[in-house]
C-alpha cells in the first residue's frame, strides 16, 4: 500500500467507510487507497484484488463515497486521489496567480466557470461587482455575497459587448467543448469560440486572467485539453499577452517555475500536465 493509501485507509478505518473502489488507469496495488480501510485486505491472485464490497469504477464516485464520511484529512486525501499524484497542488498555483492579478480598482468582473465560487468570492471581497457563470447549477456553499450567478452556455447568455473590466478564466477553457463532463456538449472548437466571445466582452482597457493545462498538444476526453505549440497560439490569437508564467513538476514531485520550452515539452495525460498562467488583453 502506498503512503497515500495508508493515509486514506487510516482515515476511512476510523470513520467506518464501507466502500471499495478502483479508478480506471490506476494500478490495482493501490486499489485499497479507497478501500474500507485497514480492516480490509485483498487476495493478490484476483485481478481486481478480490474485494467483497461494491466496486466503483469512477474516481469521482470514489471521492464522493469518502466525502460522505466527512473529515478534513479524508477530504484532502480523497481529492489528491481524484486529481492523481501528478496534479496535486495545481489549484494552489492557479488560484494564487488569479488572486495576485485581480484589478485593484473596483470594476465589473466575470468569473467564467465559477464552480464552487472561490475565485468569484475573492473578487467580491476585493470590492468588485462579480458575475459568475457556469453550465451547472450554483454550487456555492455560501449566501449573501455580492455575486450575480447565471447558469448557462457562455455563447448563449446575453451580455453587452465590452461590459467587463476583467475576466477570470481559471482552469475552465480546457473543458469547453469536451462532452461528458461539467455539463458540456461536444464541440471540437468550442474553446476557440468561447475565447472569441470573452474577447468581445472585455472593455478596451480590461484584461483576462487565464490559467490552463500546457504541454505537448493533446485532447483527453472527457477531462481536458492540453495546449501546446499548435493549439495555444490559436487560443490566444485574439489577445495580447501582458504577463505570463509557466510551472511544471520537472522533478516529478513539486511544482516549480519552468521555461516556456520546458512546459510545452511536458507529455500530458488525463492526470498530468504543466501549467500556463497568463494575463491577456483583447486586440
Amino acid at each position: 500500500m502506498t503512503n497515500l493509501g495508508l493515509e486514506v485507509a487510516r482515515e476511512a478505518d476510523a470513520r467506518g467507510v464501507a466502500e471499495s473502489v478502483i479508478a480506471p488507469g490506476n494500478d490495482t496495488r493501490d486499489a485499497d487507497i479507497l478501500s474500507t480501510g485497514l480492516r480490509s485486505r485483498w487476495s493478490l491472485s484476483h485481478p481486481l484484488g478480490g474485494f467483497r464490497s461494491p466496486i466503483v469504477r469512477s474516481a469521482g464516485a470514489a471521492a464522493a463515497r469518502l466525502l460522505q464520511a466527512g473529515g478534513w484529512g479524508l477530504i484532502k486525501a480523497a481529492e489528491r486521489f481524484r486529481m492523481g499524484p501528478g496534479l496535486s497542488g495545481d489549484r494552489t498555483i492557479e488560484w494564487a496567480w488569479v488572486l495576485s492579478r485581480l484589478r485593484r480598482d473596483p470594476g465589473r468582473v466575470l468569473d467564467f466557470g465559477a464552480g464552487t465560487g472561490f475565485v468569484a468570492l475573492a473578487a467580491a471581497f476585493a470590492g468588485h461587482e462579480v458575475v459568475a457563470i457556469d453550465l451547472e447549477p450554483c454550487a456555492f456553499e455560501f449566501k449573501g455575497a455580492p455575486i450575480t450567478y447565471r447558469q448557462g452556455n457562455l455563447n448563449e447568455l446575453e451580455f453587452e459587448p465590452c461590459s467587463f473590466d476583467q475576466v477570470l478564466n481559471c482552469s475552465t477553457i480546457e473543458h469547453v467543448g469536451l462532452g461528458g463532463r461539467y455539463g458540456s456538449t461536444t464541440d471540437p472548437d468550442g474553446d476557440l469560440r468561447a475565447m472569441e466571445r470573452l474577447a468581445s466582452l472585455l472593455h478596451p482597457d480590461g484584461d483576462m486572467v487565464l490559467t490552463l493545462p500546457v504541454g505537448i498538444d493533446g485532447i483527453f476526453p472527457p477531462y481536458h485539453r492540453v495546449y501546446g505549440a499548435e493549439r495555444l497560439p490559436r487560443l490566444l490569437e485574439r489577445f495580447a499577452v501582458s504577463d505570463e508564467a509557466w510551472w511544471a513538476k520537472l522533478d516529478g514531485k513539486s511544482w516549480q517555475p519552468a521555461t516556456r520550452q520546458a512546459a510545452l515539452a511536458v507529455h500530458g495525460s488525463s492526470s498530468y500536465y504543466a501549467l500556463g498562467l497568463f494575463v491577456v488583453t483583447s486586440q
